[in-house]
C-alpha cells in the first residue's frame, strides 16, 4: 500500500508539474504570437526525427550490435562516444529489447559478455560481473544512486526505457563508493523539443498467463514545452505454483525550453510491484531422491540434489508478500552556451517495501518432510533520499588541442529505516509434506529489531579530456566523497542498543586516467587505471559496530580494442582486465557477515556484430573470468575460493535474418552459455553449466509488427544464482536454509507492437 508520505510527495509534485507546465505554457504562447516563425525550424526537425521514428520502427535491429558510434552518459560525462571512450562500455537500445524479447532489465543485461543475474525475491536484479555481484555492482536509474543493489532494486520492466547502459569495472571516480565491479544505469523514455508522436502499444501473452500491456506517447504542449508519458503493467502466474508476480511503471516528463539553449525537464517515475513468491527448491539426499533425481543442475560435497518431482512446488506461505512501491521524481536544469555549460538535477525518492515470508527451508531425512523452522523472516523498509548534483562544463583550446574540462558537486541525504523479525519458536504447520505441501500462512508477525540508518553524502567531481594529437587524447578524473553514517538499532520493546549502534565518517578520493589511441578514425585502442572504494559487503545499511571498518580498496587496470570496419558492417571489441579488492566483508547469513579477506578478479571479454548482405546479421560475445577471494587472518578463511555466482565462462550468439522470401518477414535465433558456479564462499555447492536456445520471428506490415517467441526450447533444467544465506544452513539454532532457484522452463510469447 502507498504510505501516507509517498502518497502525498506525489500529490505534491504533480501539482507543481502542472503549475509549472500553465505557467510556461502561457509564455510559450506568447512567445508564438510575438514570433510567429520562431520556431518553424525546430518543428521541421522534429517531424524529420518523427518519421525517423517510424523508419527504425520497421528496420529494427539485433541485440548483437555494438553501437560503437553512440554517445554514452553513463561512461563519461564528457559527452564522449563508445569509440573515443578510455573504458568497456555497452548499450542496448528500446527497439533492440523489444525484438528480442527482453521484457526486463535483468534478461537484456544477460546478453553482453560476461554478465550473470539473479532475480531472488531476496535481492533482485542483482548482477554478478568480472568476478563481483551484489552491491559492488551499482545499479542507477537515470544516473541516480538510490541506494545499494542488493538492498533496494527491483525488477525493471524494458518498455519505459529508452535504453540501457553498462559501464565495466571500478566507476568510483564517477559515482563514489560501490562501483567496483560495474555500473548499470537504467534510462527511462523522455520528452523531447520536438513534434508529437503516434501512440506506443505493446500488448503480449504468453506461457503461466503472462500478459504484458504497455501504452505510450509524446504532446507537444506548444512551441515551448513537450509532455512525454509511458505506462506499463506485466503480470503472470509464474512456473512455480504461488509466484504470481505483477508491476505497474508509471514514468512521465514534461520538458519547457524557453530558450534554444536552456532545457528545464520535470520527470516522476513511479513504480508499484510484487515481487515473484519463490525463495527456492530443497535440496535433497540422492539416497532419498533416488531415480527422481534431476541431474545436471546442482551437486554438493554432501550429496544432495534435486528432485524433480517438486521443481514446480514452492513451500513458501500462501500469503507471502514482497511488494513496494516507489516514486523518484526530479527536476533538471541543463543550459549550454558556446564553450560553457550548466546542468543541474534535483531528485527526491521515496520507497516502502515489505517482505513476509517462509524463505528457509532445509529437508529432513529424519521425517522425510521439508522444516520451516526458522525459517520465518519479515522485513520493511522506509526509505527516503533528497539529492543534488550539479556540474559545469567547459570547452577550450590548449594551443591548436581541443580540452574538455567537467567540475561538479553532489550533495544527497539518505534515511533509512528496516524493520525486522524472524521467528525461533517452532509452531505446528513449520514442516510440510515433501510431495504435496500444505504451505499455509505466515501468522503474526514477531518484531525483532528496527534500525534507522542516516546517510549523508558530500562529493566533489572532476574529469577532464585532453587531445594531445589529432589521434592521441588523455581523459583523467577524480572524486572526494565524504560520507557520514549513523547507523542505530533499537530491540523489540523499543530499547536502545548501543553495542551495536555506532556513527562514523568515511572520506576518500578515487581516481582514474585513460588514454585512448586511433591510428584510424573507426578505431581505437585505449587503456585505463583507476581506483574504487566499497563498503563492506553487507552492505553500508547492514553494518553494525561490531563490523565497523574502514572501506575497502579496489584497483583496476583495463586494455582494449574497438573498431568498425567494412562501412560499420563489422563491430568488434576485445579487453584484458584485471581487479584487486582489499579487506572483504562478505554476507554468510540473511543479517551477519564476516570477513572473508580480499578478492582479485581478472579475464578477457570479445563481442563481435556482423551485418552481412540480404539481411543476416550476427553478433556473439565471449567472456572469461579467473576470480579468486584472498588471503585473511579471520577464521572463516576462503583463500583461493572462487567466489559464488561467479562463472569462468559465459557466450551468448545472436542470429537475424530479415526480408525472407522477399517479404516483411525476420526471424532470428539466440544461444546463450554460462559454465560452472560455486552456489556458496566455501566451494561445497556446485551450479551447473547450461545452455538455453531461444527463437523469434516477426511479421512487419506499415507501423505494426507481430513478434512470436520462445525461450529454452530444450527445456534444460538449471539453476541461474544462489543465495549464500539460503545454502548449507542446517544448524536450526540461526538461520535454517538449504534450497536452490530453479530457473524458468521453455515458455513462449506473442506479441503485437503498433503505432497509431
Amino acid at each position: 500500500m502507498l504510505s501516507f508520505r509517498l502518497g502525498f510527495h506525489l500529490l505534491l509534485t504533480l501539482f507543481l508539474t502542472l503549475g509549472a507546465s500553465a505557467v510556461l505554457g502561457s509564455r510559450a504562447a506568447m512567445a508564438q504570437s510575438q514570433a510567429p516563425n520562431e520556431n518553424a525550424q525546430t518543428r521541421l526537425e522534429g517531424d524529420q526525427r518523427a518519421s525517423l521514428d517510424d523508419e527504425i520502427l520497421v528496420v529494427g535491429t539485433t541485440a548483437g550490435e555494438l553501437s560503437l558510434g553512440s554517445e554514452s552518459e553513463t561512461g563519461s560525462r564528457l559527452g564522449l562516444t563508445l569509440l573515443d571512450t578510455p573504458a568497456s562500455v555497452d548499450i542496448i537500445n528500446a527497439e533492440t529489447m523489444a525484438v528480442r524479447g527482453h521484457s526486463s532489465v535483468s534478461a537484456a543485461v544477460e546478453t553482453l559478455p560476461g554478465v550473470v543475474s539473479g532475480e531472488s525475491p531476496a535481492a533482485p536484479s542483482t548482477f554478478s560481473l568480472r568476478g563481483f555481484t551484489r552491491s559492488q555492482i551499482t545499479v542507477l536509474r537515470d544516473g541516480i544512486w538510490i541506494g545499494p543493489t542488493n538492498m533496494v532494486m527491483r525488477p525493471q520492466n524494458t518498455f519505459n526505457l529508452d535504453r540501457i547502459e553498462l559501464l565495466r569495472g571500478t566507476a568510483s571516480a564517477l559515482y563514489g563508493q560501490g562501483a567496483v565491479g560495474g555500473v548499470i544505469n537504467v534510462v527511462t523514455k523522455q520528452a523531447q523539443n520536438r513534434a508529437g508522436r503516434p501512440v506506443d502499444l505493446t500488448a503480449s501473452i504468453g506461457r503461466f498467463q503472462s500478459v504484458d500491456l504497455g501504452v505510450g506517447t509524446q504532446l507537444e504542449l506548444s512551441d515551448r514545452a513537450w509532455l512525454r508519458v509511458d505506462a506499463a503493467h506485466g503480470r503472470s502466474d509464474g512456473y512455480v505454483e504461488g509466484m504470481d508476480p505483477r508491476s505497474t511503471n508509471l514514468t512521465s516528463s514534461l520538458l519547457f525550453s524557453q530558450r534554444d539553449n536552456l532545457k528545464v525537464r520535470l520527470s516522476l517515475d513511479y513504480l508499484d510491484d510484487q515481487l515473484a513468491n519463490y525463495w527456492g527448491t530443497p535440496l535433497t539426499p540422492r539416497s532419498f531422491t533416488g531415480a527422481n533425481e534431476q541431474r545436471g543442475v546442482v551437486s554438493t560435497q554432501t550429496g544432495e540434489t534435486i528432485d524433480r518431482r517438486v521443481l514446480r512446488t514452492n513451500f513458501n506461505v500462501s500469503d507471502g508478500v514482497a511488494e513496494s512501491d516507489q516514486l523518484l521524481a526530479r527536476v533538471d536544469i541543463d543550459w549550454q552556451g558556446t564553450n560553457l555549460g550548466l546542468k543541474s538535477s534535483v531528485y527526491s525518492f521515496g520507497a516502502d517495501r515489505d517482505w513476509a515470508n517462509a524463505e528457509g527451508f532445509v529437508f529432513n531425512q529424519a521425517t522425510e518432510k521439508v522444516d520451516r523452522t526458522n525459517g520465518f523472516f519479515f522485513v520493511t523498509h522506509d526509505q527516503q533520499l533528497l539529492g543534488n548534483r550539479s556540474q559545469l562544463s567547459h570547452r577550450s583550446q590548449l594551443g591548436d588541442r581541443e580540452n574538455r574540462l567537467v567540475v561538479g558537486l553532489e550533495i544527497a541525504d539518505l534515511d533509512f529505516e528496516r524493520s525486522r523479525g524472524f521467528r525461533f519458536s517452532p509452531r505446528p504447520g513449520d514442516s510440510v509434506d515433501f510431495l504435496s505441501p500444505e504451505v499455509g500462512s505466515y501468522g503474526p508477525r514477531e518484531l525483532r529489531g528496527v534500525s534507522p540508518t542516516d546517510i549523508d553524502t558530500r562529493a566533489l567531481f572532476v574529469e577532464n579530456l585532453l587531445e594531445v594529437t589529432d589521434a592521441f587524447s588523455i581523459v583523467v578524473g577524480a572524486r572526494a566523497e565524504w560520507l557520514d553514517l549513523v547507523r542505530e538499532n533499537y530491540g523489540r520493546t523499543g530499547n536502545f542498543e548501543d553495542g551495536s549502534s555506532f556513527a562514523r565518517n568515511f572520506n576518500h578520493v578515487n581516481w582514474k586516467v585513460g588514454a585512448v589511441y586511433q591510428p584510424a578514425s573507426s578505431v581505437s585502442i585505449f587503456g585505463q587505471y583507476g581506483s574504487a572504494t566499497d563498503p563492506v559487503n553487507a552492505n553500508i545499511f547492514l553494518v553494525n559496530a561490531g563490523e565497523d571498518f574502514d572501506l575497502t580498496d579496489a584497483k583496476q587496470w583495463e586494455l582494449g580494442l574497438k573498431g568498425r570496419w567494412l562501412n560499420d558492417r563489422v563491430q568488434s571489441t576485445l579487453t584484458f582486465y584485471d581487479i584487486t579488492r582489499d579487506d572483504v566483508l562478505d554476507q554468510i547469513g540473511v543479517d551477519s557477515a564476516s570477513l572473508v579477506g580480499g578478492r582479485d578478479a581478472s579475464g578477457v571479454e570479445l563481442a563481435t556484430s556482423i551485418s552481412a548482405e540480404r539481411g543476416l546479421r550476427f553478433g556473439f560475445n565471449a567472456s572469461y573470468t579467473d576470480a579468486a577471494f584472498k588471503r585473511s587472518a579471520n577464521f572463516n578463511n576462503n583463500a583461493g575460493n572462487q567466489p559464488p555466482n561467479v562463472p569462468q565462462v559465459v557466450l551468448n550468439l545472436f542470429g537475424q535474418v530479415s526480408d525472407i522470401a522477399g517479404l516483411p518477414f525476420d526471424a532470428g535465433i539466440d544461444v546463450r552459455y554460462v559454465d560452472d558456479r560455486f552456489g556458496d564462499n566455501a566451494n561445497t555447492v556446485t551450479l551447473h553449466s547450461y545452455t538455453l536456445t531461444g527463437l523469434f520471428m516477426r511479421y512487419r506490415w506499415g507501423a505494426t509488427q507481430l513478434i512470436a517467441r520462445a525461450s529454452n526450447l530444450t527445456e534444460e533444467v538449471y539453476s541461474p544464482w544462489a543465495d549464500v544465506f539460503y545454502l548449507q544452513q542446517t544448524d536450526p539454532s540461526f538461520p535454517y536454509a538449504n534450497q536452490i532457484l530453479v530457473g524458468a522452463p521453455r515458455t513462449f510469447e506473442l506479441s503485437l507492437r503498433t503505432r497509431f
